[in-house]
């Protein structure tokens, strides 16, 4: 029994990762359907990017785009594909069985470094329900696919252990890193960039405390790499296709422009189907915000949870919003903390594997989930 409890650390979330697994891994197999392991949707780009690069090329008319469009890859970000490419030549040089077995490794680890870091702050049973919460959201078998968000989690996680870790040279150089990583994984991974900033703003206070100039330095080197990424890779773009803002052109196929998250939302949850994928999503995190107020983990953490629930939405388009929600991960750690009661954050969690294996869950088995 002592050894079990000195390990539990460990088991824990090795248990309820294999449970994870085995429910979407065990509902495949059931209905004979693969397309967890294949490369669909985005993550042919991300596969093609691992192996050929980027490419840009004019849309033709009534078949990939209209007149005038960017067609190519150059809308999805390059530090997942390379990571695939370092790892391939171990992996026998194929890319979809390194994408997925990448992914099954970063989720396991993920798992172990956010379970680590809620017991250390908060306890066990925080720790426990923060996971449990994770792996029943609406979309989250979309941890076990080729797409970027297990190596989001990791590195986010390894963000957050160098962050209160003890300062040095060390620690310095790893924040740098993996934030120029973080940066360069998704678009939303620059907004990161508001952890080490309220980190810093609040500094464990519970309001505003003016800051010297050394402490808003401070803050500019902290924020500084995540924007450098995104500066490296539109230059790259520059010197290859002639245009620095590529990626952005790229994106105004998809109708995506600057508007007023709260009229996007209200507009999906008059306009579109109740259960519609886009508004379960909308629904299931943005409850989390007010069903488990106050909330009760550290404010560089809580804060970019908003930011990144209203990021999606000022985008002018509600588009595969429930996966792009999954990285919210603070949202996890709301209901983990909270102190409300214990059933209503189980019965939370459960309508959220529900929701998940009665609708999202059998639609991306039917490949109409982008």
């Amino acid at each position: 029994m002592a050894a079990i409890n000195k390990f539990k650390w460990l088991l824990t979330p090795l248990l309820i990762y294999i449970c994870f697994i085995g429910i979407y891994i065990g509902i495949s197999n059931f209905n004979d359907n693969n397309y967890l392991f294949l490369p669909i949707w985005d993550v042919k780009h991300y596969l093609d990017i691992s192996e050929i690069g980027y490419r840009v090329y004019p849309c033709t008319p009534g078949v990939d785009g209209r007149l005038g469009d960017i067609c190519g890859n150059p809308g999805w970000f390059p530090m997942w594909p390379l990571v695939v490419k370092l790892f391939r030549p171990l992996m026998g040089g194929s890319s979809q069985v390194t994408f997925i077995t990448l992914t099954f490794l970063f989720t396991l680890l993920g798992f172990l470094l956010l379970f680590r870091l809620m017991e250390t702050f908060y306890g066990y049973k925080a720790a426990l329900l923060t996971l449990i919460a994770l792996i029943f959201s609406p979309a989250g078998f979309y941890m076990l696919t080729g797409f970027p968000y297990a190596l989001f989690l990791l590195l986010f996680m390894l963000y957050l252990f160098l962050l209160y870790s003890r300062p040095g040279l060390g620690r310095g150089v790893g924040l740098f890193i993996i934030a120029m990583a973080i940066s360069l994984i998704y678009p939303t991974g620059i907004l990161i960039a508001v952890v080490p900033l309220a980190w810093i703003i609040f500094n464990g206070e519970n309001k505003f405390i003016p800051k010297s100039p050394k402490s808003w330095l401070k803050a500019v080197l902290y924020v500084f790499p995540f924007f450098l990424g995104i500066l490296l890779l539109w230059i790259y773009f520059y010197f290859k296709f002639d245009d620095f803002f590529l990626q952005l052109h790229f994106q105004e196929k998809y109708n995506r422009t600057w508007a007023f998250p709260i009229y996007i939302m209200l507009k999906s949850l008059f306009k579109q189907p109740l259960l519609s994928p886009e508004n379960i999503a909308i629904l299931w995190y943005g409850l989390i915000f007010f069903v488990f107020y106050p909330f009760k983990i550290r404010r560089e953490l809580w804060i970019p949870a908003i930011v990144l629930y209203l990021f999606s939405l000022t985008t002018g388009t509600t588009m595969s919003i429930y996966r792009h929600y999954l990285i919210i991960f603070p949202a996890y750690m709301l209901i983990g903390v909270s102190t409300r009661p214990l059933w209503l954050k189980l019965i939370y969690c459960l309508i959220g594997l529900i929701l998940s294996l009665s609708i999202l869950f059998p639609l991306f088995m039917k490949y109409r989930l982008i």
